[in-house]
């Protein structure tokens, strides 16, 4: 068979579950190895989906990847809103939410403002909350700053408890902008009730 044949094969077989535990231990040794070559992403995700949080040493040591954006986005997708463990690592969500100059297409920004809402669905934490708050009031400075901004919003709105289809339907007559400043001023209370408890 094909190597790509394979490839294409292996994501179809980890998204149905049919990857058996041997073989995703294979595959997350050859990752370990550095024997994953152009098909990192693809193999990862594979023993991510199939494998589940027992591989999640692994899956975080790619969190901060330089040499492939598109894999450390991952990471942070799988350790955030698939296993919700992303508290544990927090410090690299908020290094990711500063824009590493090494994220050329956003692909690691944007699974860390997602992230960060997943975080923070789960858990308050002041920090994080006034990354994304900073995000969505002033943007990064960018061409594309309305999306980002957006995006920054969805994330907030997600850790004050919004479902996904409050996020994608909007109550009726009211409009985007200001259901934006209800999320974010329901976001300023969240953090001066916080600074204000002893």
């Amino acid at each position: 068979m094909a190597k790509d044949a394979y490839v294409r094969q292996l994501i179809e077989r980890a998204k149905d579950g049919t990857i058996p535990p041997q073989e995703v231990k294979q595959i997350a040794q050859a990752v370990t190895e550095c024997r994953a070559g152009r098909e990192l992403y693809q193999q990862l995700y594979a023993v991510a989906r199939a494998g589940g949080p027992a591989y999640e040493p692994l899956i975080a040591t790619y969190l901060i990847y330089p040499e492939d954006p598109e894999v450390s986005a991952l990471a942070v997708q799988v350790l955030t809103a698939h296993w919700r463990v992303g508290v544990k690592y927090r410090e690299q969500i908020l290094e990711l939410l500063g824009s590493p100059e090494w994220d050329l297409d956003d692909d690691v920004f944007i699974a860390a403002v997602s992230g960060a809402g997943w975080i923070l669905h789960d858990g308050f934490d002041a920090e994080l909350l006034s990354a994304l708050l900073k995000l969505a009031e002033e943007g990064r400075g960018e061409y594309n700053d309305d999306l980002m901004q957006r995006w920054a919003v969805e994330a907030i709105a997600r850790a004050l408890g919004a479902s996904h289809a409050e996020l994608t339907r909007l109550p009726e007559g009211v409009t985007r902008a200001e259901w934006s400043q209800g999320v974010l001023s329901a976001a300023r209370d969240r953090l001066h009730e916080a600074a204000h408890q002893p």
